[in-house]
């Protein structure tokens, strides 16, 4: 089976989506799944080390254009060139006009749901071009069963149309073992212990505000702790982080890293003693689970997949207020011995959630419709 697949989101600085197809991507190499895979993207070659796997096949367009009028309009061109038996839009697209049957991947409906967090041409090119991608595709992928349930209501999609694919976590980088440089890549960052970790990009939905109240809480009874945040600041009004850490006099206590290169994760994870991550809307939720997987607690909300995962996760929060964020953050610093088991407890979680079985799982779906 020869699929292609659309890769621009591995260029440049990878957050979600890219993170997700770098994972999915490692996840094959380490097994014989049979399969060709066409990477196609729009600029140069993209730093990601795949290694040399013959079965990975780079097309790189050398394209300085928008990425839309590249992936509907001159993509397609690309892709006829090719004896592909399918397309995989891994960022809620597919190319106009595809002739091959097409498997796109949905990971969240926030341009729908809040529509406040984008800008009015944004929210809708997202829209139209999600849109058109599930009524097109011969199969649409979610993340989580939740994320199904909403994409079939809000696109009105039969069941023999969806599937869900969960996502992974690569353990060999994630993992509780202090590693002999982590130091080192903290203190390149700025880092001081003792910090709390702000996980993932910074938007509207991920509640700043309410984070930032909680953590000014924790810090009058802890004074010497930090705030890191480790993600990109997307806030249609990115200032107003900086008014908000002001505002509760938090200026000295809070560190934005912005985006932080793949290298330096882990060990934010493992040096932090409590990870947060809140959100309104959310489609699965890596960020969480790689906390974890680095030994360390973390502070969430409802509505990740870890709601499907793990149930009665006790950090989870009742209401994801400033006052729910303050006490479940709380509950997890001062509990030491809870903290061990809950940690164990997702040791032996995550062992069964690999970057390898969601591309076993992949891989299932995919020649489903390649062969129907």
């Amino acid at each position: 089976m020869r699929v292609g697949v659309i890769a621009a989101e591995l260029e440049g600085q990878r957050t979600g989506v890219g993170r997700y197809l770098e994972g999915m991507l490692r996840g094959l190499a380490s097994w014989d799944h049979r399969v060709e895979w066409h990477l196609f993207f729009q600029g140069e070659a993209a730093a990601v080390d795949l290694a040399e796997d013959h079965r990975v096949v780079r097309h790189h367009a050398g394209d300085r254009g928008g990425r839309v009028l590249w992936e509907q309009l001159k993509l397609p061109r690309e892709l006829r060139r090719h004896p592909l038996d399918l397309v995989l839009g891994p960022a809620y697209a597919l190319p106009y006009g595809l002739r091959t049957p097409g498997v796109v991947v949905l990971h969240d409906l926030s341009f729908e749901l809040l529509p406040e967090e984008f800008p009015p041409r944004e929210r809708w090119r997202r829209r139209l071009l999600a849109r058109s991608a599930a009524r097109r595709a011969e199969r649409v992928l979610t993340d989580t069963a939740a994320m199904a349930g909403l994409v079939r209501a809000r696109y009105r999609l039969p069941d023999d149309r969806l599937a869900v694919v969960p996502l992974g976590v690569e353990l060999g980088r994630f993992n509780a073992v202090e590693q002999e440089e982590d130091a080192r890549r903290r203190a390149a960052l700025g880092v001081r212990a003792p910090y709390l970790l702000w996980l993932g990009t910074v938007l509207e939905r991920r509640q700043p505000r309410e984070v930032l109240e909680a953590f000014a809480g924790l810090r009058g009874e802890r004074p010497e702790l930090q705030l890191v945040i480790a993600g990109a600041n997307r806030m249609r009004r990115p200032e107003k982080i900086r008014a908000w850490i002001a505002d509760l006099g938090l200026t000295d206590a809070v560190l934005p890293l912005g985006w932080v290169a793949e290298d330096d994760l882990a060990p934010l994870y493992r040096g932090a003693e409590l990870g947060l991550y809140l959100s309104r809307h959310e489609g699965f939720g890596i960020p969480p689970l790689e906390c974890l997987a680095c030994g360390r607690p973390v502070v969430v909300s409802a509505g990740l997949a870890l709601d499907e995962l793990w149930p009665d996760y006790p950090f989870r929060c009742r209401e994801a207020s400033a006052a729910g964020i303050l006490a479940t953050a709380r509950q997890a610093l001062a509990d030491r011995g809870r903290n061990q088991a809950v940690l164990a407890a997702a040791s032996r979680l995550l062992a069964d959630h690999t970057w390898e079985a969601a591309s076993r799982r992949l891989v299932a779906e995919l020649r489903r419709v390649a062969a129907p």
